[in-house]
């Protein structure tokens, strides 16, 4: 009979397995697909205004650029390349990285080479960063940290055998499931922006539910009329304070197996 844990103990195995927890080399791979995917389609779209925005004679005054990216020393690639050639074949290559991490082709190091490109991208123009760039970032980092190749890639190995049970032997404890550690660090950071971009949200433009008629979204257009919105301002306010209410409480919600998929779901 074991003896009883204690309340420090049984909390310290609590808070290591929230860490350590294992992950399925399924969950991994999936991740790493759906990652794939965005870096194409985002690649994929820059491709229609390439030389607009990273050329040398694109949009964008250089001191003006350097005021969005006040960096010592703004690496990017595309520095070296002025010519529009060259640009291209970059873009080519960064789009053969992408496919390369995408089905499997070392992801470690496509990966790398893929975080290198998009860090290019910004610092070349950061103008054109939007949120989605970021999450990719995270997503990037952390998954080179996790064996997310050994499935579902054309390089996938399978992941080492268990140890065979022998009878009369008491069997090991298992160890830290290092592979969830990333995984689990990503899921909270990603908690953490939810709620910060919540709070830069309780400015006056978005509470007098203004925010609807901001120059961009007239300029590029919302899914509603601007008629209807003018017409029925109840449901804009809606939209606008449920927007908020989500970011905020998403990342308290997400935790409690109850509410889990609907919040990932509405997200």
């Amino acid at each position: 009979m074991t003896p009883p844990r204690s309340p420090w103990t049984a909390g310290l195995a609590a808070w290591l397995n929230f860490w350590f927890y294992p992950v399925s080399s399924a969950q991994l791979a999936a991740l790493r697909i759906g990652t794939g995917l965005v870096l194409l389609y985002l690649l994929f779209v820059a491709s229609f205004d390439l030389e607009a925005h990273f050329g040398v004679a694109g949009w964008g005054e250089e001191a003006a650029l350097r005021v969005l990216d006040p960096l010592a020393w703004p690496f990017s690639v595309l520095h070296w390349f002025p010519n529009p050639f060259w640009l291209w074949a970059v873009h080519v290559l960064a789009i053969i990285v992408a496919v390369a991490f995408l089905i499997g082709i070392l992801p470690f190091w496509s990966g790398s080479l893929m975080l290198f490109f998009l860090l290019s991208y910004t610092h070349r123009n950061p103008a054109v960063l939007v949120g989605l760039d970021a999450l990719l970032w995270m997503a990037l980092f952390y998954l080179l940290l996790t064996p997310c190749g050994r499935m579902f890639g054309v390089m996938a190995t399978a992941p080492p055998p268990q140890p065979a049970y022998v009878p009369g032997l008491e069997a090991r404890a298992p160890g830290p499931h290092w592979e969830g550690f990333p995984i689990r660090v990503l899921q909270v950071h990603l908690c953490i922006l939810y709620f910060l971009a919540g709070l830069a949200k309780l400015t006056p433009d978005w509470l007098a539910g203004t925010v609807f008629w901001h120059p961009r979204l007239v300029e590029t257009g919302v899914p509603v009329a601007q008629e209807t919105l003018r017409a029925h301002p109840q449901w804009s306010a809606l939209v606008i304070y449920g927007v908020i209410l989500f970011l905020l409480f998403f990342p308290v919600f997400v935790w409690m197996r109850r509410f889990r998929y609907p919040m990932l779901g509405l997200a």
